[in-house]
Protein backbone atom coordinates (compact mmCIF):
# COMPACT_ATOMS: atom_id res chain seq x y z
CA UNK A 1 0.00 0.00 0.00
CA UNK A 2 1.02 3.60 -0.48
CA UNK A 3 0.83 5.73 2.65
CA UNK A 4 1.08 9.51 2.40
CA UNK A 5 2.23 11.34 5.55
CA UNK A 6 1.70 15.09 5.83
CA UNK A 7 4.05 16.75 8.29
CA UNK A 8 5.17 20.21 9.35
CA UNK A 9 8.35 21.19 11.19
CA UNK A 10 6.23 22.68 13.99
CA UNK A 11 4.03 19.59 14.39
CA UNK A 12 5.66 18.61 17.71
CA UNK A 13 6.64 15.56 19.76
CA UNK A 14 3.65 13.35 19.03
CA UNK A 15 3.98 13.86 15.28
CA UNK A 16 7.66 12.86 15.48
CA UNK A 17 6.74 9.81 17.53
CA UNK A 18 4.02 8.58 15.16
CA UNK A 19 6.40 9.19 12.25
CA UNK A 20 9.05 7.04 13.95
CA UNK A 21 6.57 4.17 14.42
CA UNK A 22 5.52 4.38 10.77
CA UNK A 23 9.14 4.30 9.65
CA UNK A 24 9.95 1.33 11.88
CA UNK A 25 7.06 -0.72 10.49
CA UNK A 26 7.77 0.42 6.93
CA UNK A 27 11.37 -0.75 7.24
CA UNK A 28 10.19 -4.04 8.73
CA UNK A 29 7.93 -4.62 5.69
CA UNK A 30 10.57 -3.44 3.17
CA UNK A 31 8.65 -0.32 2.20
CA UNK A 32 10.19 2.55 0.31
CA UNK A 33 10.39 5.70 2.48
CA UNK A 34 10.37 8.76 0.24
CA UNK A 35 10.08 12.54 0.52
CA UNK A 36 7.92 14.14 -2.16
CA UNK A 37 9.60 17.05 -3.93
CA UNK A 38 7.56 19.95 -5.29
CA UNK A 39 10.50 21.01 -7.46
CA UNK A 40 10.73 17.73 -9.39
CA UNK A 41 8.09 16.69 -11.97
CA UNK A 42 5.82 13.90 -10.76
CA UNK A 43 6.83 11.51 -13.58
CA UNK A 44 10.47 11.73 -12.45
CA UNK A 45 9.66 10.73 -8.86
CA UNK A 46 9.68 6.97 -8.61
CA UNK A 47 7.22 5.68 -6.04
CA UNK A 48 7.15 1.97 -5.22
CA UNK A 49 3.93 0.00 -4.89
CA UNK A 50 4.63 -0.25 -1.15
CA UNK A 51 5.79 3.14 0.02
CA UNK A 52 5.58 5.79 2.70
CA UNK A 53 5.60 9.21 1.04
CA UNK A 54 6.32 12.23 3.21
CA UNK A 55 4.75 15.52 2.12
CA UNK A 56 6.29 18.38 4.08
CA UNK A 57 4.58 21.74 4.37
CA UNK A 58 6.23 24.88 5.67
CA UNK A 59 3.64 27.63 5.73
CA UNK A 60 1.92 28.73 8.96
CA UNK A 61 -0.32 31.32 7.30
CA UNK A 62 -4.02 30.35 7.72
CA UNK A 63 -4.72 31.47 4.14
CA UNK A 64 -1.90 29.39 2.66
CA UNK A 65 -2.70 26.41 4.87
CA UNK A 66 -6.30 26.48 3.60
CA UNK A 67 -5.03 26.51 0.01
CA UNK A 68 -2.62 23.66 0.71
CA UNK A 69 -5.28 21.42 2.25
CA UNK A 70 -7.98 22.23 -0.30
CA UNK A 71 -5.91 22.37 -3.49
CA UNK A 72 -2.21 21.48 -3.33
CA UNK A 73 -2.20 18.40 -1.09
CA UNK A 74 -5.19 16.69 -2.79
CA UNK A 75 -3.38 17.21 -6.10
CA UNK A 76 -0.17 15.62 -4.78
CA UNK A 77 -2.09 12.66 -3.37
CA UNK A 78 -3.57 11.97 -6.79
CA UNK A 79 -0.12 12.08 -8.38
CA UNK A 80 1.35 9.69 -5.81
CA UNK A 81 -1.69 7.35 -6.03
CA UNK A 82 -1.68 7.16 -2.24
CA UNK A 83 -4.23 4.79 -0.71
CA UNK A 84 -4.32 6.37 2.73
CA UNK A 85 -3.12 9.64 4.24
CA UNK A 86 -1.99 10.44 7.78
CA UNK A 87 -1.88 14.09 8.72
CA UNK A 88 0.56 14.72 11.57
CA UNK A 89 -0.67 18.29 11.95
CA UNK A 90 -4.17 17.26 13.06
CA UNK A 91 -5.98 18.51 9.94
CA UNK A 92 -8.21 16.60 7.50
CA UNK A 93 -9.70 18.06 4.33
CA UNK A 94 -13.05 17.38 2.65
CA UNK A 95 -11.19 17.64 -0.67
CA UNK A 96 -9.20 14.48 0.08
CA UNK A 97 -11.14 11.43 -1.07
CA UNK A 98 -8.98 8.61 0.28
CA UNK A 99 -9.14 7.37 3.93
CA UNK A 100 -7.65 9.91 6.31
CA UNK A 101 -6.10 9.63 9.77
CA UNK A 102 -5.18 12.62 11.87
CA UNK A 103 -3.30 12.79 15.14
CA UNK A 104 -4.61 14.39 18.32
CA UNK A 105 -1.54 15.74 20.06
CA UNK A 106 -1.55 17.35 23.50
CA UNK A 107 -2.61 20.77 22.21
CA UNK A 108 -5.86 19.28 20.90
CA UNK A 109 -6.80 18.09 24.40
CA UNK A 110 -5.32 21.02 26.34
CA UNK A 111 -5.53 24.00 23.97
CA UNK A 112 -7.38 26.12 26.51
CA UNK A 113 -4.33 25.95 28.82
CA UNK A 114 -1.53 26.34 26.29
CA UNK A 115 0.00 29.01 24.14
CA UNK A 116 -0.45 27.67 20.62
CA UNK A 117 1.65 28.04 17.49
CA UNK A 118 0.00 29.29 14.30
CA UNK A 119 -0.24 25.74 12.99
CA UNK A 120 -1.84 24.51 16.22
CA UNK A 121 -4.36 27.35 16.15
CA UNK A 122 -5.30 26.35 12.60
CA UNK A 123 -5.76 22.71 13.66
CA UNK A 124 -7.88 23.62 16.70
CA UNK A 125 -10.04 26.00 14.66
CA UNK A 126 -10.79 23.24 12.13
CA UNK A 127 -11.00 20.39 14.67
CA UNK A 128 -14.70 19.54 14.27
CA UNK A 129 -14.38 19.68 10.49
CA UNK A 130 -11.25 17.51 10.57
CA UNK A 131 -12.91 14.94 12.81
CA UNK A 132 -15.79 14.73 10.35
CA UNK A 133 -13.48 14.43 7.33
CA UNK A 134 -11.05 11.95 8.84
CA UNK A 135 -13.20 9.85 11.06
CA UNK A 136 -10.13 8.12 12.51
CA UNK A 137 -7.77 9.71 14.99
CA UNK A 138 -4.52 8.61 16.66
CA UNK A 139 -4.33 9.98 20.21
CA UNK A 140 -1.47 10.11 22.73
CA UNK A 141 -3.93 9.52 25.59
CA UNK A 142 -6.84 7.26 26.49
CA UNK A 143 -8.92 10.26 27.56
CA UNK A 144 -12.01 11.12 25.54
CA UNK A 145 -11.71 13.91 23.00
CA UNK A 146 -14.38 16.60 23.14
CA UNK A 147 -15.04 17.27 19.47
CA UNK A 148 -18.31 17.61 17.61
CA UNK A 149 -19.44 14.50 15.74
CA UNK A 150 -16.61 12.28 17.01
CA UNK A 151 -17.46 8.62 17.43
CA UNK A 152 -15.34 7.31 20.29
CA UNK A 153 -14.62 4.06 18.41
CA UNK A 154 -12.80 6.22 15.84
CA UNK A 155 -10.35 7.39 18.52
CA UNK A 156 -7.33 5.07 18.63
CA UNK A 157 -4.89 5.34 21.53
CA UNK A 158 -1.30 5.11 20.33
CA UNK A 159 0.56 6.12 23.47
CA UNK A 160 4.15 7.32 23.63
CA UNK A 161 6.51 4.39 24.12
CA UNK A 162 10.27 4.08 24.44
CA UNK A 163 12.61 2.66 21.79
CA UNK A 164 13.93 -0.82 22.54
CA UNK A 165 17.40 0.53 23.31
CA UNK A 166 16.08 1.79 26.67
CA UNK A 167 16.03 -0.98 29.25
CA UNK A 168 16.95 -1.87 32.83
CA UNK A 169 20.56 -2.59 33.81
CA UNK A 170 22.10 -5.01 36.27
CA UNK A 171 23.97 -3.45 39.20
CA UNK A 172 27.44 -4.19 37.78
CA UNK A 173 26.53 -2.45 34.50
CA UNK A 174 25.28 0.55 36.47
CA UNK A 175 28.62 0.80 38.28
CA UNK A 176 30.43 1.27 34.98
CA UNK A 177 28.09 4.08 33.88
CA UNK A 178 28.36 5.82 37.25
CA UNK A 179 32.13 5.68 36.95
CA UNK A 180 32.01 7.24 33.47
CA UNK A 181 29.47 10.00 34.12
CA UNK A 182 29.09 10.61 37.86
CA UNK A 183 32.42 9.93 39.59
CA UNK A 184 31.13 6.59 40.91
CA UNK A 185 28.24 8.33 42.70
CA UNK A 186 24.48 7.88 42.69
CA UNK A 187 22.59 10.47 40.69
CA UNK A 188 19.20 11.85 39.78
CA UNK A 189 18.44 12.66 36.15
CA UNK A 190 16.41 15.48 34.58
CA UNK A 191 15.64 16.39 30.97
CA UNK A 192 14.73 19.97 30.10
CA UNK A 193 13.99 21.99 27.00
CA UNK A 194 17.18 23.39 25.51
CA UNK A 195 16.40 27.00 26.54
CA UNK A 196 14.17 26.35 29.58
CA UNK A 197 16.02 28.65 31.97
CA UNK A 198 13.16 28.76 34.49
CA UNK A 199 13.05 24.96 34.68
CA UNK A 200 16.82 24.86 35.14
CA UNK A 201 16.79 27.41 37.96
CA UNK A 202 13.94 25.57 39.66
CA UNK A 203 15.93 22.33 39.49
CA UNK A 204 19.04 23.97 40.95
CA UNK A 205 17.09 25.55 43.80
CA UNK A 206 15.41 22.24 44.66
CA UNK A 207 18.71 20.36 44.44
CA UNK A 208 20.32 22.93 46.74
CA UNK A 209 17.72 22.15 49.38
CA UNK A 210 18.42 18.44 48.95
CA UNK A 211 22.20 18.92 49.20
CA UNK A 212 21.92 21.03 52.36
CA UNK A 213 19.86 18.26 53.95
CA UNK A 214 21.87 15.32 52.68
CA UNK A 215 25.44 16.62 52.91
CA UNK A 216 26.75 13.90 50.56
CA UNK A 217 27.98 13.39 47.01
CA UNK A 218 24.65 12.57 45.33
CA UNK A 219 24.68 14.14 41.86
CA UNK A 220 22.18 15.54 39.37
CA UNK A 221 22.67 14.90 35.64
CA UNK A 222 20.76 17.25 33.34
CA UNK A 223 20.22 16.39 29.68
CA UNK A 224 18.78 18.65 26.95
CA UNK A 225 15.60 17.44 25.31
CA UNK A 226 17.41 17.62 21.99
CA UNK A 227 21.19 18.03 21.77
CA UNK A 228 22.57 21.18 23.44
CA UNK A 229 21.50 23.37 26.34
CA UNK A 230 21.26 27.10 25.76
CA UNK A 231 23.99 29.59 26.64
CA UNK A 232 21.92 31.14 29.46
CA UNK A 233 21.70 27.75 31.15
CA UNK A 234 25.42 27.00 30.90
CA UNK A 235 26.23 30.47 32.30
CA UNK A 236 24.01 29.93 35.34
CA UNK A 237 25.61 26.54 35.89
CA UNK A 238 29.08 28.14 36.10
CA UNK A 239 28.09 30.17 39.20
CA UNK A 240 26.00 27.51 40.97
CA UNK A 241 27.24 26.58 44.45
CA UNK A 242 27.00 22.81 43.91
CA UNK A 243 28.08 22.87 40.26
CA UNK A 244 30.57 20.04 40.83
CA UNK A 245 27.61 17.77 41.58
CA UNK A 246 25.40 19.00 38.72
CA UNK A 247 26.54 17.76 35.33
CA UNK A 248 25.26 19.01 31.99
CA UNK A 249 25.30 16.09 29.57
CA UNK A 250 25.20 17.21 25.92
CA UNK A 251 25.88 15.89 22.40
CA UNK A 252 25.82 12.19 23.25
CA UNK A 253 24.57 9.18 21.32
CA UNK A 254 21.27 7.50 22.05
CA UNK A 255 22.99 4.39 23.43
CA UNK A 256 24.79 6.56 26.00
CA UNK A 257 21.56 8.31 26.94
CA UNK A 258 19.96 4.89 27.42
CA UNK A 259 22.81 3.77 29.68
CA UNK A 260 22.58 6.95 31.79
CA UNK A 261 18.82 6.49 32.22
CA UNK A 262 19.18 2.84 33.15
CA UNK A 263 21.70 3.64 35.88
CA UNK A 264 20.00 6.56 37.61
CA UNK A 265 18.27 6.67 40.99
CA UNK A 266 15.16 8.55 39.81
CA UNK A 267 13.87 10.97 37.16
CA UNK A 268 13.06 14.50 38.31
CA UNK A 269 10.47 15.61 35.77
CA UNK A 270 10.28 19.42 35.68
CA UNK A 271 8.66 21.35 32.86
CA UNK A 272 7.12 24.79 32.82
CA UNK A 273 4.94 23.89 29.86
CA UNK A 274 3.70 20.50 28.63
CA UNK A 275 5.05 17.28 30.14
CA UNK A 276 7.71 15.24 28.37
CA UNK A 277 5.69 12.09 27.79
CA UNK A 278 8.30 10.24 25.74
CA UNK A 279 10.79 10.84 28.56
CA UNK A 280 8.27 9.45 31.04
CA UNK A 281 7.78 6.34 28.90
CA UNK A 282 11.57 5.91 28.84
CA UNK A 283 11.64 6.17 32.63
CA UNK A 284 9.01 3.44 32.89
CA UNK A 285 10.96 1.14 30.57
CA UNK A 286 14.05 1.68 32.72
CA UNK A 287 12.04 1.03 35.92
CA UNK A 288 12.67 4.51 37.30
CA UNK A 289 10.71 6.27 40.03
CA UNK A 290 9.53 9.72 38.90
CA UNK A 291 9.22 12.97 40.82
CA UNK A 292 6.87 15.46 39.17
CA UNK A 293 4.42 18.26 39.69
CA UNK A 294 0.77 17.20 39.47
CA UNK A 295 -0.44 16.72 35.90
CA UNK A 296 -3.14 14.54 34.29
CA UNK A 297 -0.87 13.28 31.52
CA UNK A 298 1.91 12.44 33.98
CA UNK A 299 -0.65 10.49 36.04
CA UNK A 300 -1.62 8.47 32.98
CA UNK A 301 1.92 7.68 31.84
CA UNK A 302 3.73 7.19 35.16
CA UNK A 303 0.67 5.84 37.01
CA UNK A 304 1.75 4.53 40.43
CA UNK A 305 5.45 5.10 39.70
CA UNK A 306 5.33 8.85 40.36
CA UNK A 307 5.74 10.79 43.59
CA UNK A 308 3.86 14.04 43.09
CA UNK A 309 4.99 17.38 44.42
CA UNK A 310 1.81 19.15 45.53
CA UNK A 311 3.10 22.72 45.22
CA UNK A 312 4.85 24.06 42.12
CA UNK A 313 7.89 25.68 43.69
CA UNK A 314 11.52 24.83 44.42
CA UNK A 315 11.05 24.37 48.17
CA UNK A 316 8.29 21.79 47.71
CA UNK A 317 10.25 20.03 44.96
CA UNK A 318 13.30 19.82 47.19
CA UNK A 319 11.20 18.30 49.97
CA UNK A 320 9.80 15.70 47.56
CA UNK A 321 13.31 14.72 46.42
CA UNK A 322 14.30 14.33 50.07
CA UNK A 323 11.17 12.26 50.77
CA UNK A 324 12.01 9.78 48.01
CA UNK A 325 15.69 9.55 48.90
CA UNK A 326 15.19 8.79 52.59
CA UNK A 327 12.43 6.20 52.06
CA UNK A 328 13.94 3.12 50.44
CA UNK A 329 10.67 1.21 50.70
CA UNK A 330 8.91 3.93 48.74
CA UNK A 331 11.70 3.93 46.16
CA UNK A 332 11.37 0.16 45.72
CA UNK A 333 7.57 0.37 45.41
CA UNK A 334 7.81 3.04 42.70
CA UNK A 335 10.37 0.99 40.77
CA UNK A 336 8.00 -1.98 40.82
CA UNK A 337 5.12 0.19 39.60
CA UNK A 338 7.33 1.49 36.79
CA UNK A 339 8.03 -2.09 35.69
CA UNK A 340 4.29 -2.76 35.56
CA UNK A 341 3.63 0.43 33.61
CA UNK A 342 6.34 -0.46 31.07
CA UNK A 343 4.26 -3.49 30.10
CA UNK A 344 1.38 -1.15 29.21
CA UNK A 345 3.61 1.29 27.31
CA UNK A 346 4.85 -1.38 24.92
CA UNK A 347 6.27 0.05 21.70
CA UNK A 348 5.84 -3.12 19.65
CA UNK A 349 2.16 -3.35 20.61
CA UNK A 350 1.46 0.25 19.61
CA UNK A 351 3.45 0.01 16.38
CA UNK A 352 1.58 -3.14 15.35
CA UNK A 353 -1.76 -1.56 16.25
CA UNK A 354 -0.98 1.51 14.14
CA UNK A 355 0.10 -0.55 11.13
CA UNK A 356 -2.95 -2.81 11.35
CA UNK A 357 -5.24 0.23 11.41
CA UNK A 358 -3.54 1.60 8.30
CA UNK A 359 -3.82 -1.69 6.43
CA UNK A 360 -7.50 -2.02 7.34
CA UNK A 361 -8.28 1.53 6.22
CA UNK A 362 -6.33 1.20 2.97
CA UNK A 363 -8.15 -1.97 1.98
CA UNK A 364 -11.62 -1.03 3.16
Amino acid sequence: MRIAVIEHAEAGDYAEYISSLINEKAAEHNYQIKTWSNSVPAFQQQVAADAVIYIYIESTSPLLLSWLYNVKIPSILKKTKAEIVIDLNGVASAKIKIPQYIIAADFIFNHEKQQLTSLEKFAVKHLNESVKNAGNIFAYTKRNLNAGGLKQDALHSILFSAPAIFKTYEWHDKLMIKAQHADNKEYFIAVIEDDAVNDFVLLLQAFSKFKKWQQSNMQLLILPKYEVLGAAITEKHKTYKYREDVRLIENIEEKTIAAIFASTYALVHVTENKPHLLILSIAMQCSLPVISFIDNDVSEYAAGAVLFCTEKNADALGNTIIQLYKDENLHTQLKQKAQQQAVILNREVFANKLWQLLETAAHS
